[in-house]
Order: C-alpha cells, then sequence, then structure tokens
C-alpha cells in the first residue's frame, strides 16, 4: 500500500518544484492505481489507513510487516516521485510475494536534470519539513509500541541521501542520541549523492549509523550520473559510485555494497520503467532482479553474511565483515 508525504506547494492547482512556507507538509493517503494519485489528505485519517493496513497484512499470515519511507532523488517532479514508489512496490512484491508499506516524501525536485545545483538546494531546504515528519514518525512509533509489530526501513536514492543525511542531524538536535531502539532497522543508501568520506566514523552521514540498526549502501562504477556530479562537486569522491574511501573507518553497523554486476548498461538494457522507458543504471536499484533480491534480504534483516547473491572481499587474506560485491 502506497502513501505519500510532501511539502510542495501547490501552484496553479499543482504541486509544483517550489517548498511550502514555514516547513509545513502534507499527508496523503488512498492510493487511486486507476487514477494514479491520492485521493485524501490528512495526518488522522493518513494514521488511520496505515495502521489498518498493517492490521490486514498481519491478519493475512504476515506476522512483521514492513512499513518503508522512501526519498527520491535529484530530477523528479511530483508525479514522477508517485512514479518511483509504484514501481518500488511493484519490484518487491514480485520478489517478496506481499506488498510492503511505502511511504514516499516528495521534496520539490525541478524534474530537469540541468537545474541540479537547485535541486539541492531545495533538498537542503526541505530538511525542515522532513525532520518534521520524522519526528511525527518517531512519536506515532513509541506512542504504539506496545501494540506495533511492523518493521520500518528507510530507502533513499541518490540525493534523497543527502536530505536523509541533513535530517538525521538536525533529528540528532532534537532527540539526542537514540538509546535502545532505533528509528530504522534496516537503512538502504542507493546510489547515494554524498561525498565517500561522509559514511565514515565522525562523517557528516554519521547520524544515519546512529539512527538505524543497520545500514547498507549500494554502489557502483557504472553510475555516470553519479560521475557528473563528482565533477559538479569539485572531483570529491561519490558514495555511490565508489563505495567507501576507508573501510577501516566506518561504524560496525554500516554495510557498503558493490552492485555493479548489475549495475550497468548491460544489464538493465531492455527493461522499461511504468511510462515505457529504459531505466537508467542510476535507479536500476528498483528494477534489475538480483539488486531487489538482495534489498529484499536486507529490509528481512538476514544477517549480512547469509545473505544469499553476495560474497566478501578479500583483504590481507581475510573475509571483509563491510564490503560485500553482488555476485
Amino acid at each position: 500500500m502506497l502513501f505519500l508525504v510532501t511539502n510542495r506547494r501547490i501552484t496553479d492547482g499543482a504541486y509544483a518544484d517550489e517548498e511550502k512556507p514555514h516547513k509545513k507538509f502534507e499527508y496523503q493517503y488512498a492510493y487511486s492505481s486507476s487514477e494514479d494519485r491520492f485521493t485524501k489528505v490528512g495526518k488522522k485519517g493518513f494514521e488511520v489507513a496505515l495502521f489498518s493496513q498493517l492490521d490486514k497484512l498481519q491478519q493475512s499470515g504476515i506476522n512483521t510487516p514492513k512499513v518503508g519511507i522512501y526519498l527520491h532523488g535529484f530530477n523528479n517532479n511530483y508525479q514522477q516521485s508517485i512514479d518511483e514508489i509504484v514501481d518500488l512496490e511493484q519490484s518487491l512484491t514480485a520478489q517478496s510475494g506481499y506488498s510492503p508499506v511505502i511511504i514516499g516524501f516528495s521534496w520539490p525536485s525541478t524534474g530537469k536534470a540541468a537545474y541540479y545545483l537547485s535541486d539541492r538546494e531545495e533538498a537542503r531546504d526541505s530538511v525542515g519539513a522532513f525532520t518534521r515528519f520524522l519526528l511525527d514518525i518517531n512519536a506515532l512509533t513509541v506512542k504504539n509500541q506496545q501494540d506495533c509489530f511492523s518493521t520500518v526501513f528507510c530507502i533513499a536514492h541518490s540525493m534523497g541521501n543527502y536530505l536523509l543525511r541533513k535530517g538525521m542531524e538536525y533529528l540528532s538536535d532534537s532527540l539526542g542520541a537514540p538509546k535502545g531502539r532505533k528509528l530504522f532497522d534496516e537503512t538502504i543508501m542507493i546510489a547515494p549523492d554524498i561525498a565517500s568520506k561522509d559514511i565514515e566514523i565522525d562523517g557528516k552521514a554519521s547520524y544515519i549509523a546512529d539512527f538505524s540498526r543497520r545500514v547498507h549502501v549500494y554502489y557502483s562504477k557504472h553510475d555516470r550520473a553519479l560521475k557528473a556530479s563528482s565533477a559538479i562537486r569539485f572531483g570529491a569522491n561519490r558514495l555511490g559510485r565508489h563505495g567507501a574511501n576507508n573501510y577501516g573507518n566506518i561504524q560496525n553497523n554500516v554495510v557498503i555494497v558493490d552492485a555493479k554486476k548489475y549495475a550497468n548498461t548491460e544489464a538493465i538494457k531492455g527493461v522499461m520503467d511504468r511510462d515505457g522507458k529504459q531505466v537508467s543504471v542510476h535507479s536500476a536499484h528498483r528494477y534489475q532482479k538480483s539488486i531487489v533480491a538482495d534489498i529484499i534480504q536486507v529490509m528481512s534483516s538476514i544477517d549480512r553474511e547469509q545473505i544469499h547473491g553476495r560474497e566478501a572481499f578479500l583483504q590481507d587474506g581475510e573475509l571483509m565483515k563491510n564490503h560485500f560485491r553482488l555476485i
């Protein structure tokens, strides 16, 4: 089941590429596949629909339903942010056997590749709304933790990881270092458009690991979109293209996965999105079956060494515990 939260401002009757004022955002639910839109808005209705769906999943035999937050990357307008969660839901359902609950967060990206820098500014300006949304989710979880039987994951793609990074930093200012229960059981960073050094201990992305039971990062050297991003960012290695700079200096709950065997032009050739367009390497995670299969196992919290379809890199003759490749 799909839900959406957006801080996009409505302009001329449509959700635009500017944020709402005063860090405001809107809850959307009751997605209609025939109309391809969310038909209802409001926080209370959103919460009722969410818990109703979780009850239905448990009654159908899914003991621990999964609830996920999805953050899209740059170059996505409002409709494209819906397209992404629809395609992701279909890919996950096809291999897992049931549909997870996905809450998309649609921040005001322009939907135009030429506006990379303005998108980054919009992502930064959306941090306040995103953090308030996370505080809502945290409060909802705490309120219902005795009856809550679901697990929570977060998937961030591309520049969405920059929004995630900043959001976790601001969240730390509000909540402090988390004790006991984590905000996310699994955090999945896909083709992250942040610096490789950010994932290191005391790096700018360290807050992501603090608020997650476990973090998985997927990267591919064939990602041309991040090659262009690296040039814009003055040549700094991008985490989603190079992986970590120093695998001896990342937190114990962070796992880096080399996905280049399947995130490349040949492996994704002929795979189309819901609009019939060729899928890019940068977006391969939503469609390439081997990558999706690994992500599903991560969402199920299978031990990193026990996940099928991957192998650990060797370092000084020893198997690494934080660096794997898809095989």
